[in-house]
């Protein structure tokens, strides 16, 4: 079909009266790459899941004048997080279950999982448990299973949000070896690092949950400034005292040694930044921090041994930020999330006057009592770090907390730390593939590679 996509006087909502995506009249070309850009909330995740015909069949409410000429059966679609979306136990036997329900033959299906394995560079985990595998591999693989649909419109939502930037580049370089095929790829996305190199049209959405094209100077003004190059910190993680210390430290996963360190230590209340690809284990070593995961060697938390810290005092000493926002909800709507962390919560920070300032500016005012899960996947994420950051654990473990988060979300997330750490400082691990923001905010830049931590600012020198 060359007929191109249109989208014409749709009003969606989750609940009546409260419209989350407003469009008039929107064109994809077929053959195009096309980027949705725009605040969180703003309903990129939402259009998405109307082209793929997920909304309304599974919720909300759809107006009758809506017309959107593309066929559900048409496209492949990744979620923002692609656990969801994973019903068995491997790489290789999701991808075997998607083709059996398109009832692709046996001889076609292996050449076609082959294919889509090396095309995102996942063959060696074809065979690796979900379990085992990073954020970002994950993503690779819900990917490969994706592009092995052969689907002709490729929906894909925050696919990079837990890659690092080699990875990305890659995955955008192959993503467009798919248009060049006559493919359609649709992609939501808050970060705009690398997109020059593949040119897409973008459809900007607004707060209003409005929809239009940006004409071509706004779309190469938007893309040149996220290809600038970004400043890191020049200081030295030593050059404060150290909160954590680690000797001997080894971490291991199923077949794998993730790190192997003679000595390694986290500056007190200062903010550090990890990296490291896709995989390398630095959400690993945020669990092993939190005493999630088992580790060899010695790790100590202000001189005491984290052996000798029971689970329930360990817990008001360190508070760990899911990669995925959903993972940390204990409760149904955002009003009981955060009248669980006012009544176990101890930062002084938040007073009553403060925390409705917080509130309002994360953007999350007048959604008390939406269910947590019907929120978009920014709000989750600002919801998921505004409950954590109200406990006031010393430490505070941040596993990709920028995911999903548009510019304007990312620098008041931010502020808040920020505010938060004058009036009580904290220990902080900022793990973060999203670099955007981060000079002068982090105080000093760890990098994983090859079983090894790098001061980066010791490098350098």
């Amino acid at each position: 079909m060359t007929d191109p996509i249109t989208i014409q006087n749709v009003t969606f909502s989750y609940q009546a009266h409260q419209p989350v995506l407003q469009i008039t009249d929107l064109t994809i070309p077929r053959g195009s790459f096309t980027l949705l850009y725009g605040p969180s909330g703003s309903g990129k995740s939402t259009l998405l899941r109307l082209l793929a015909g997920l909304l309304p069949k599974y919720g909300g409410h759809l107006n009758a004048q809506a017309a959107i000429n593309l066929a559900p059966q048409e496209t492949a679609m990744l979620f923002q997080d692609p656990s969801l979306q994973f019903a068995l136990d491997t790489p290789q036997h999701e991808a075997e279950f998607a083709l059996e329900n398109l009832q692709v033959q046996r001889h076609q299906m292996r050449h076609r999982i082959q294919d889509a394995f090396v095309t995102v560079g996942i063959s060696d985990l074809a065979d690796r448990q979900f379990a085992t595998l990073s954020g970002g591999e994950k993503q690779r693989a819900a990917l490969a299973v994706v592009i092995a649909m052969h689907r002709p419109v490729i929906l894909l939502d925050e696919p990079f949000a837990s890659l690092d930037a080699n990875n990305r580049a890659l995955l955008l370089a192959q993503l467009q070896t798919q248009v060049a095929a006559g493919k359609t790829v649709i992609i939501a996305d808050h970060d705009l690092a690398n997109y020059q190199a593949v040119q897409p049209q973008i459809i900007r959405f607004d707060r209003a949950h409005q929809a239009t094209q940006l004409p071509e100077a706004a779309t190469q003004a938007l893309l040149t400034a996220a290809a600038q190059p970004i400043a890191l910190p020049t200081q030295a993680a030593r050059t404060w005292p150290a909160a954590i210390v680690g000797r001997k430290l080894v971490l291991d996963r199923p077949h794998q040694r993730l790190l192997d360190q003679a000595n390694c230590q986290i500056p007190a209340n200062k903010i550090t930044l990890l990296t490291g690809e896709s995989g390398s284990g630095k959400s690993t070593l945020l669990k092993c921090l939190a005493k999630l995961v088992p580790y060899q060697g010695e790790l100590t938390l202000q001189g005491r041994s984290l052996q000798k810290y029971r689970p329930r005092q360990w817990g008001r000493q360190v508070g760990l930020v899911f990669q995925h926002a959903a993972d940390q909800f204990l409760n149904v709507t955002m009003a009981e999330e955060l009248a669980l962390s006012q009544a176990q919560g101890r930062h002084p920070y938040f007073t009553p006057a403060n925390l409705t300032a917080a509130i309002d500016l994360l953007g999350l005012t007048g959604l008390a009592d939406r269910v947590v899960y019907s929120l978009s996947g920014g709000q989750q994420k600002k919801l998921q770090l505004l409950v954590m950051l109200m406990m006031g654990q010393p430490v505070l473990l941040l596993d990709e907390p920028f995911a999903g988060l548009d510019a304007a979300s990312a620098q008041a997330v931010r502020q808040l730390i920020t505010a938060c750490q004058a009036v009580q400082p904290a220990t902080i691990i900022v793990v973060s593939h999203q670099l955007a923001g981060l000079a002068g905010w982090v105080d000093c830049h760890l990098h994983l590679s090859h079983q090894q931590l790098q001061d980066l600012a010791e490098v350098r020198s």
